[in-house]
């Protein structure tokens, strides 16, 4: 389902199904009545084996504002006694990563990160005129979840509704198309960053392209036709 909407208005859903919430909606924690808080295009996803929908408001911006729950990729760019310095995006203000922020982090057992280093994590606080916090585990369970260091791979800037589709729309092809082609691994972060990384060199390389391509052009039914040529001109280049 996908619906225009504004800024308070009625969020319409069932609120007897359970919902997961993404970017542009807000639930109060006092009431829990749930609200839009940008103007875009609403979709909810049709409920998944858990019976769980997806929702989110796809809205136009450029810049990235934390937000509870959001998956991000950020580069270290500090250090400090207890906790790193993290940009999710260039330009903007930065957001703070402690070293208990990690599965199994203790005093005398803590990460030891680099500057430059790039991280998978999860905004745990985002409130006015304070600075962000993510963490680079699940809080429920204490387990990693996917988060953590990012080793070798590329990282590639998109669009930020490029980012969301691609997290949230189950429907999007983009990974589809690439798994067709290569076994990779991906890290989808909501600030506008994609890392991505396969057994080799040129197949990362096939990814990146394709990836840039896609956002780029935007239009889905085009997707397979890059990826062929992209992996096709990689492959080429290889022999040669």
């Amino acid at each position: 389902m996908s619906t225009f909407i504004f800024p308070g208005d009625s969020f319409p859903v069932d609120p007897t199904t359970p919902v997961k919430l993404g970017p542009g909606i807000y639930c109060d924690p006092n009431t829990q009545e749930i609200r839009p808080v940008n103007t875009g295009v609403l979709h909810v996803s049709a409920k998944g084996k858990s019976g769980v929908q997806t929702a989110y408001i796809d809205y136009s911006s450029k810049r990235y504002i934390p937000s509870v729950n959001d998956f991000v990729i950020g580069v270290i760019i500090g250090t400090f006694s207890d906790s790193y310095k993290v940009s999710l995006q260039n330009f903007s203000s930065s957001v703070s990563l402690s070293y208990m922020a990690f599965p199994n982090a203790s005093k005398k057992n803590r990460p030891t990160l680099q500057v430059g280093d790039l991280v998978y994590a999860r905004v745990c606080t985002a409130e006015k005129e304070l600075e962000a916090e993510i963490e680079c585990f699940d809080s429920t369970t204490g387990r990693d979840a996917g988060f953590g260091i990012l080793e070798d791979g590329m990282i590639i800037d998109v669009n930020l509704n490029f980012a969301r589709q691609l997290l949230f729309n189950n429907d999007f092809p983009l990974l589809k198309v690439l798994a067709a082609h290569t076994k990779f691994e991906v890290a989808i972060g909501l600030n506008g960053k994609i890392w991505v990384k396969c057994e080799e060199l040129s197949n990362t390389l096939a990814c990146y392209r394709t990836i840039m391509e896609c956002c780029q052009k935007n239009d889905t039914a085009a997707f397979k036709d890059i990826a062929k040529r992209q992996f096709k001109e990689i492959l080429t280049v290889k022999e040669e």
